[in-house]
């Protein structure tokens, strides 16, 4: 069965920024216990995917993968071939970016179908801040803040593979999560940068890659905001 890595952001070193995530790429590669991975990347949610998976190539061909990479194009086109490559990935890793968009098109070009099968064999799924969204159940998420839908940060629906609710870039919305929880009474999964939420065969467990981040459970009860530290 499918092993989840849902990150709550970090910077993966494009351009002159810093990268941070060394630790949990590394750890993602071990979960693969394969001695050469391929690595698949869906570009999906980002308007940058070219420069995106060129980072994600380098990071991912030093730490032993075979590293391809689905465009828009080829998904529009070439739909065999698609399928070719989610049915050979190891590791499928859905960068940051637009959640509404990502999940849009995983589901206008029957993506969606195509790795609810992969969920059934033994692959990494790891997503980046939307492309972790996309493997919850719900999001929260700044999209229609982005595109002055709304003024605020609002949950988004994912895919529903894991039924849980998750926030990234918690230390950047905290204010914001607390505000929209008073009227709401789900649990979200907290995650600030630099952190992950590993789950395998219905058990959770928690990465990060600098000491001080940290991952929450937060939530209210009896009119007061929780803020349960996991990690």
């Amino acid at each position: 069965m499918a092993i989840y890595v849902l990150i709550g952001g970090g910077d993966v070193g494009r351009g002159n920024t810093i990268y941070e995530t060394k630790e949990i790429d590394e750890a993602v590669v071990k979960l693969a216990k394969k001695d050469n991975p391929n690595f698949l990347f869906i570009g999906l949610a980002s308007s940058f995917s070219d420069s995106y998976y060129d980072t994600m190539k380098k990071i991912y061909t030093a730490l032993g993968c075979t590293c391809q990479y689905l465009k828009k194009k080829n998904i529009i086109n070439n739909p065999d071939i698609v399928k070719e490559k989610i049915t050979k990935a190891d590791i499928i890793y859905f960068c940051g970016g637009d959640t509404l968009k990502l999940i849009t098109d995983l589901n206008t070009y029957n993506i969606v179908e195509l790795l609810k099968e992969k969920i059934k064999t033994e692959v990494v799924l790891v997503g980046m801040s939307a492309g972790a969204i996309c493997m919850a159940k719900s999001g929260f998420s700044d999209c229609k803040k982005v595109y002055d839908e709304t003024a605020n940060y609002e949950f988004i629906n994912g895919l529903n593979f894991l039924d849980i609710n998750i926030c990234p870039h918690y230390e950047n919305r905290k204010d914001e999560l607390k505000a929209y929880l008073q009227n709401d009474k789900r649990q979200v999964y907290a995650l600030e940068n630099n952190t992950a939420l590993v789950v395998a065969n219905n058990e959770i467990t928690y990465l990060k890659s600098k000491e001080k981040a940290a991952i929450y459970n937060c939530y209210y009860k009896d009119n007061n905001y929780i803020e349960e530290k996991l990690f």
